[in-house]
């Protein structure tokens, strides 16, 4: 009894504790956004090193993670691993890890708070009863730092970030605990469809909502359809042809439109905040109270999008010479 008091009481101060840790924490990753793209880069580049090492070739299944045995030491550390096409039945996965700098230091401040908030209850809250607890806010790191680098990484290609690996024409990038729950980071399917692969997505859509988020369309042609209200975000077109295509009141957000061309198609009410227009045809393309916010636009295509005085206030440019 004495027990369940102290850790009811315990478990109210170390709420208290978890909640300034979840409200630094955001800020702290953030300021680190360039870092974390580093350990990425970093991470791929040994991978690829030791994929040259076992004679290991293109691999579809990559993860970062935070390992929990790390944890329990206080060791900061990032382990990466890669498999083949044939996911965790591959035998000898690629594997490494790198020095995460300080990346987790806030984990192991709360670590400390939650100890020291335990000392007072006179040995019925065990480091256990602590550990489950950062074990829990490891899972807010994860998704933070998952956010951050979905935007980080969308110009992987530009930025050379798996030069070092021979990547399969499918293939994806994880963040999440080792062989368990994962966010996706990138996700490339450099294969065309079957026939009609498009009109399905869409009706799979309207029963799983979350089905066509990460959407990966390459050199299709997509017409004549109509999406409502359905969740794309992150979705990439790439060397795609669109054309009268509707999409009404959709998530958008973070798409990119890879080298394709759209001709006669609205985007009426989505969210297309920071979706990559970079490299685009735009034939009579409407984006009315559309939400455009950082999203990049060929210099030279704004003036025939008749877009409104706010939405110009808040696209980026990007000129030809650039791209």
């Amino acid at each position: 009894m004495e027990r369940e008091y102290a850790l009811e009481t315990y478990q109210k101060t170390a709420e208290e504790i978890r909640k300034r840790y979840r409200e630094s924490l955001g800020p702290y990753l953030t300021e680190r956004a360039k870092q974390l793209e580093t350990l990425v880069k970093t991470s791929m580049d040994l991978l690829g090193e030791r994929m040259g090492e076992m004679g290991k070739e293109y691999v579809s299944y990559l993860y970062l993670s935070v390992l929990k045995t790390d944890l329990l030491f206080h060791r900061s550390r990032l382990f990466a691993h890669a498999l083949d096409v044939r996911w965790y039945l591959d035998e000898e996965p690629a594997e490494t890890d790198i020095d995460a700098g300080d990346l987790l230091d806030p984990l192991y401040r709360l670590w400390d708070e939650l100890t020291e908030a335990a000392r007072g209850s006179a040995g019925a809250v065990n480091r256990y009863d602590v550990q489950n607890l950062v074990f829990e806010e490891l899972k807010a790191l994860d998704g933070m730092v998952s956010g951050i680098l979905r935007w980080r990484l969308r110009d992987w290609e530009e930025k050379g970030i798996f030069s070092g690996i021979t990547l399969a024409p499918c293939w994806m990038l994880k963040w999440g605990e080792y062989r368990d729950q994962t966010e996706m980071l990138v996700q490339t399917q450099r294969v065309e469809k079957e026939a009609g692969a498009w009109e399905k997505s869409l009706k799979k859509a309207s029963r799983k909502p979350e089905a066509m988020v990460f959407g990966y369309w390459y050199q299709e042609t997509c017409q004549g359809t109509r999406a409502k209200e359905i969740d794309m975000r992150f979705t990439v077109f790439e060397s795609c042809r669109l054309q009268d295509l509707a999409f009404d009141h959709c998530n958008l957000e973070g798409s990119r439109f890879v080298g394709s061309h759209l001709r006669d198609c609205g985007f009426s009410g989505c969210g297309l905040q920071g979706a990559d227009f970079t490299g685009c045809g735009l034939e009579q393309v409407s984006f009315e109270g559309a939400d455009l916010t950082g999203a990049i636009f060929p210099a030279e295509a704004v003036p025939f999008l008749h877009l409104d005085a706010d939405q110009l206030q808040t696209i980026q440019l990007k000129r030809e010479e650039e791209a």
